[in-house]
């Protein structure tokens, strides 16, 4: 079964771990409504969280998705750096410390106004001034090979392809897991990998065994021996324009990852007419900022999800 994919947006080959384990200290505020629903515990809860998570973004920056990647947004400087790096959740929101010890904090109530209904309300709000010591998340990486390849031999790897050439991957890992792969293209993320056929408990990833190399995406026998019935999907790499680019994400971990929510058609992936008549499908696929959102939310879970991303440009 050919697959064709449309490619559109990237750069170079990029790998980002943790920092080192280093404790900071460092001091955050935050101010949140007190309304007479809420007990002071409550509300008190809620400021020193919020109160926290600035603390943690002043010293180790602020998650911020856009498109295919998340960045780490400097507070002083306002400098983005792309990551792919774990982060923790407080309150719903992404950061990248954790917290070692609260050294101090303090609660003061601010009075205030504001209009309801064509009328003068008095309110109040609190206020948390919080002092910590906190490190960045770290995390090891596992040292697996993967890379895209022109042909079925590993000495064909390539980051460069041209209209209607077929695309492989190569993968090797030194401990036995499960294997999840994505092309997204800073719109769509296409699930490549476990393929469509593929049902139950492999679509929450490809099992993978140490030692063994696999070459995906190619339906000679042996290339990637996975047990099971099911039929390899062949990828066709085609572009819209003159040279179009792409990020392939290849995620590993020793347990199996929930899949993503996934259409069969998203915006940005259409098949022309000629290609539906030739029998060609897409892959499921979500958009770009809802796969990151899915990667971050299960990165935040499980610190053994590991990833690594490859740009590949596709020229007419």
């Amino acid at each position: 079964m050919k697959i064709s994919l449309f490619l559109f947006c990237l750069g170079f080959p990029f790998l980002l771990w943790g920092q080192d384990d280093q404790i900071v200290r460092a001091e955050g505020r935050s101010q949140v409504e007190f309304p007479d629903s809420k007990s002071r515990q409550q509300v008190e809860k809620e400021a020193e969280e919020r109160a926290v998570i600035d603390a943690l973004e002043q010293a180790f920056g602020r998650a911020v998705i856009q498109g295919n990647s998340t960045y780490l947004k400097n507070m002083s400087t306002g400098q983005k750096v792309e990551t792919t790096t774990t982060f923790n959740m407080i309150a719903n929101t992404m950061v990248k410390g954790e917290v070692i010890e609260v050294v101090k904090k303090h609660f003061s109530e601010i009075p205030g106004s504001k209009e309801i209904d064509g009328k003068k309300t008095v309110i109040r709000d609190l206020a948390c001034d919080v002092t910590i010591r906190a490190r960045a998340i770290a995390e090891s990486a596992v040292e697996f090979d993967a890379y895209p390849l022109g042909c079925t031999d590993p000495k064909c790897k390539t980051t460069d392809f041209k209209n209607n050439d077929p695309l492989y991957l190569y993968f090797k890992t030194p401990v036995s897991g499960y294997l999840t792969i994505f092309l997204d293209d800073g719109t769509t993320s296409q699930r490549l990998l476990p393929y469509a056929s593929m049902a139950g408990k492999m679509e929450d990833g490809v099992p993978v065994e140490a030692d063994q190399l696999y070459i995906f995406f190619s339906s000679v026998p042996g290339l990637a021996p996975i047990p099971g019935n099911y039929t390899v999907d062949e990828y066709v790499m085609t572009s819209e324009s003159i040279q179009d680019q792409n990020r392939l994400f290849v995620i590993f971990s020793k347990t199996p990852i929930p899949k993503p929510g996934m259409d069969k058609t998203t915006a940005g992936t259409t098949l022309t007419e000629q290609e539906q008549k030739t029998g060609w499908t897409l892959p499921r696929a979500l958009l770009s900022e809802d796969f990151q959102k899915w990667l971050i939310k299960n990165r935040t879970h499980n610190r053994d999800i590991h990833v690594k991303t490859v740009d590949i440009t596709i020229t007419r």
